[in-house]
C-alpha cells in the first residue's frame, strides 16, 4: 500500500475516533535529535529528512483542501542522556505528547520512566540496544534491535574467514548491548571471544585504551593465524579519535576490523584524513540497518535528503521520513491525552504503513520486524574519501540469511 493511500484511508478513520485534531488546528510533533556531540552526523541527517517529510506531509493536506498543517519541534539532545530528558520536559511543558526520538539508546533509557508516567509515545528511528525491546511501553523503535546486528556481524565475520575477535566498546547501555550480543552470536559459531577493551563514554582521551587494544591484539597474533584475528568497534563519533591513534601501532593495521551502525556513513570519520585513511587502508567494514533502493519512495524521496545534505545519509533518516509521516497520522486517530489510544493506533497504522525504509511493522515489543542491513565502507577517490557499499545481507524468511557481496550486489538493490 503507498503512503498515500495509506494517508487517504487513515484521513477518513479521523472523524471516527472522537479525538481528531480539527481541520483548521496544526498538528505539533516534538523531535529529540543530536545535532551535537558524537551522534551529530545521524541527528543531521535526521533533521533534513525531517523537514523533507514536513513539507511533503503538507503538500498532501494542501492537495486534500485540508487546513491542516505538521508543525516539529526539534531540541538538540547534544548526544546527552541528561540533556535528552531535560529536552523531552520541555516538550512536554508545551504540550506535545508525540515525540520522533531519542536517536541514541542511551538517551532513549533516560528518557523511558518520564515518557511511560506522563503518557508521551517516543518513537525512535535509531535505538537498538536489546534491553530497550520492552512490551507494553511507550517507546516504538522503527529499526531492529540488536539482536540482529549481533549475528550479523558474526555470521558476516565468519564469512570472512574470521575465528578470534577483539572487542571494542563503549561502556553504556548500546555499547556494552551489542558487545555482548555479537560475542553470543560469534561463540554460537564456534568463534572466540577473547577479553576486549570498554571505555567511557565521557572520555575525552581514548590513547590509553587504543594502547591496550594494541596489546590485546599483539598478545593474540602469538597465539592465532593473524588472518583470523578481527577488532570488533563499537563506537559512535569518537571512532575518528580512536584511527586517528590506531594508525600509530603496526599491529592493528595487521588485523581486519568491523564496525557497527555507529560508525556506517558518519560524516566525521571521511572529513578526517587520518582517520579515514585508516579505515581506507584496513578495509574498514561497517553494517547499518538497510533498504532496498528499488522501492519507488526511495527513489523518489532519498534524492531530496541527500541533495540537502550534501552526502549520503545514515539510514537512520529514511526512518526519520517515514516516523514523521507515522507520528501525524498516530495524532490524528488517536483520543487526546489518551496514550492507550495513541499505542493501539501506533500498531494499527505501522502495520499497513509502507514508506521509503519498506513495511514498517513491528514485533510485540514495538520494534521494526523485518530487516536487511548495508554493509558499508571506506574508499579513497582523488584524494578524499567516501562511503561505498560493500555487502548486503538479508533474511528473505527465517532462519536464511543472505549475504551478498562484490557482483552479487546488483541483484540486491
Amino acid at each position: 500500500m503507498s503512503i498515500l493511500l495509506m494517508a487517504t484511508l487513515l484521513s477518513g478513520c479521523v472523524e471516527s475516533t472522537g479525538g481528531a485534531t480539527s481541520e483548521s488546528e496544526d498538528i505539533t510533533i516534538g523531535a529529540l535529535l543530536p545535532l551535537t556531540g558524537e551522534l551529530a552526523s545521524i541527528g543531521e541527517a535526521s533533521q533534513i529528512a525531517l523537514e523533507v517529510s514536513t513539507v511533503d506531509i503538507n503538500g498532501y493536506f494542501s492537495g486534500l483542501g485540508s487546513g491542516k498543517n505538521v508543525e516539529v519541534i526539534v531540541k538538540d539532545t547534544e548526544s546527552d542522556p541528561e540533556k535528552a530528558l531535560e529536552q523531552l520536559k520541555e516538550l512536554d511543558e508545551m504540550g506535545i505528547t508525540m515525540v520522533i526520538g531519542p536517536q541514541a539508546s542511551n538517551e532513549a533509557e533516560a528518557v523511558l520512566e518520564y515518557a511511560n508516567e506522563n503518557g508521551i509515545i517516543l518513537l525512535s528511528t535509531a535505538s537498538t540496544a536489546p534491553s530497550l525491546a520492552i512490551p507494553n511501553d511507550n517507546l516504538f523503535r522503527l529499526v531492529p534491535d540488536d539482536t540482529n546486528q549481533g549475528m550479523v556481524l558474526a555470521t558476516f565475520m565468519q564469512e570472512d574467514g574470521m575465528s578470534v575477535v577483539i572487542p571494542m566498546y563503549r561502556n553504556d547501555v548500546w555499547g556494552n548491548g551489542l558487545a555482548d550480543e555479537v560475542g553470543m552470536s560469534f561463540e554460537a559459531l564456534n568463534g572466540t571471544v577473547l577479553e576486549g577493551v570498554t571505555y567511557e563514554t565521557e572520555n575525552m582521551d581514548l590513547s590509553a585504551e587504543v594502547k591496550s587494544l594494541n596489546e590485546k591484539v599483539v598478545a593474540a597474533t602469538s597465539e592465532y593465524d593473524e588472518g583470523s584475528i578481527a577488532v570488533i568497534l563499537c563506537s559512535y563519533g569518537e571512532v575518528t579519535e580512536i584511527f586517528a591513534l590506531a594508525q600509530e601501532y603496526p599491529a592493528l593495521s595487521d588485523v581486519s576490523w568491523y564496525g557497527t551502525d555507529g560508525i556506517a556513513l558518519n560524516r566525521g570519520l571521511i572529513n578526517d584524513a587520518d582517520a579515514a585513511g585508516f579505515a581506507a587502508a584496513i578495509n574498514l567494514k561497517a553494517p547499518i540497518y538497510g533498504y532496498i533502493r528499488a522501492n519507488d519512495r526511495y527513489q523518489e524521496i532519498a534524492p531530496k535528503i541527500e541533495g540537502q545534505l550534501g552526502r549520503i545519509p545514515e539510514s537512520y533518516a529514511l526512518t526519520t521520513y517515514d516516523a514523521l509521516w507515522i507520528a501525524t497520522f498516530v495524532d490524528l486517530d488517536a483520543i487526546p491525552d489518551n496514550d492507550e489510544s495513541a499505542k493501539m493506533a501506533m500498531k494499527t497504522i505501522t502495520d499497513t504503513h509502507f514508506g521509503m525504509s519498506g513495511w514498517t511493522i513491528l514485533d510485540e515489543n514495538g520494534d521494526r520486524k523485518y530487516w536487511n542491513y548495508d554493509i558499508w565502507t571506506v574508499a579513497e577517490e582523488d584524494g578524499s574519501y567516501q562511503w561505498e557499499l560493500c555487502g548486503k545481507i538479508i533474511l528473505p524468511y527465517e532462519d536464511n540469511m543472505l549475504i551478498m557481496q562484490g557482483e552479487d550486489l546488483e541483484f540486491a538493490q
